[in-house]
């Protein structure tokens, strides 16, 4: 991948199809951590579940609610959600348009 990545032009795949639905993301940094493109198409998104790594969530666009370690929030463009390895975290879009964020992956260690 180069320098300047044009975003409509990448390749979109369902994204873990164990715990998300209509869930497509693109990978554009996988260097240690991870970035990823996602859409989530309306009345879709992931289920409760645990990773042994970490998250940021920043939200580009669209509604929704993300929970995470039993707290909850409205999605809004420019939220940002921290989530440390092994917290329980879900997210879904409940408005009509596509909700679109940035995840990036953490390593557990969070090096």
């Amino acid at each position: 991948m180069g320098r300047f990545i044009d975003i409509d032009a990448q390749t979109w795949k369902q994204v873990r199809p164990d715990v998300a639905h209509g869930v497509l993301g693109t990978t554009i940094l996988n260097e240690g951590v991870t970035m990823t493109v996602t859409r989530v198409l309306p009345g879709n998104g992931f289920t409760a579940h645990h990773d042994a790594y970490g998250h940021l969530l920043y939200f580009l666009s669209g509604s929704g609610v993300v929970g995470v370690a039993g707290e909850e929030a409205a999605i809004r463009p420019g939220l940002t959600v921290r989530i440390q390895a092994g917290e329980e975290h879900y997210y879904r879009n409940t408005g009509s348009d596509e909700l679109t964020l940035v995840s990036v992956n953490i390593p557990g260690n969070g090096r």
